[in-house]
């Protein structure tokens, strides 16, 4: 799926959850807000991890290409867990009481969770790959997170960059 697909649909679903919890905890803009920012925004950490590899250095380019993740032979993303959504589901219950605190941790739960099922879907990962306890188990290493033959593509594609 081309890129710009795959962020309009993350786009598109942010902007649906933060309306419609907006408008049921009757805080449209509010919700809005928060559904961007947790379903979309939350991508942010595919950035993140391209300066954890690059440094200030940015190239759009490599970033558009992955780069980080072919140098690094890692997958971290920091932002992309399961563990998100149920800690802010959690907090949400202990502020059941302020309207307003609650409304933006549910709504900021489930924008997240809205998108990693939909990267799970797009991307053909199973559920647990999202989770970031299941992926640092695994050393966050992309040869035990990708599929063989996901992987074998990755070091093709790693080898005719000359990297």
């Amino acid at each position: 799926m081309p890129l710009s697909l795959h962020l309009l649909i993350h786009f598109s679903l942010a902007i649906l959850t933060g309306y419609l919890a907006g408008k049921y905890f009757r805080k449209l803009g509010l919700g809005i807000i928060i559904g961007f920012i947790g379903g979309f925004l939350i991508d942010l950490d595919h950035v993140l991890e391209y300066f954890f590899v690059y440094g200030l250095n940015f190239n759009l380019i490599y970033f558009l290409q992955g780069r980080q993740f072919l140098i690094s032979d890692q997958i971290q993303l920091w932002f992309h867990a399961w563990e998100y959504v149920i800690i802010l589901l959690i907090f949400a219950y202990l502020f059941k009481k302020r309207n307003i605190v609650k409304a933006v941790l549910v709504t900021l739960a489930l924008a997240i969770g809205v998108h990693l099922a939909t990267d799970s879907i797009i991307n053909h990962y199973q559920p647990q790959f999202y989770s970031l306890s299941y992926r640092a188990s695994l050393g966050f290493s992309a040869e035990e997170l990708m599929s063989r033959e996901e992987y074998e593509l990755n070091q093709k594609w790693k080898s005719e960059m000359g990297l």
